[in-house]
């Protein structure tokens, strides 16, 4: 299967996912882990990588607060 990710406006979400359904279309909301993911992802400056201290930090960081 294939996944396909599409973002829509929020004020044309509900029409949208109607339509996708009516297709036959399953739509998946955005995991815990998926969206801690781009969340790390956007504060990384561009053309820096990560340190494994720093992940884990970023992880511990998390689930003190979850």
């Amino acid at each position: 299967m294939e996944t396909l990710i599409i973002n829509v406006p929020e004020q044309k979400s509900t029409l949208v996912k109607l339509l996708l359904k009516e297709l036959g279309v399953k739509i998946q909301s955005k995991t815990k882990a998926r969206k801690l993911a781009e969340e790390i992802n956007n504060s990384i400056k561009p053309g820096s990588i990560p340190d494994l201290n720093e992940i884990l930090s970023e992880i511990k960081d998390v689930r003190k607060n979850h």
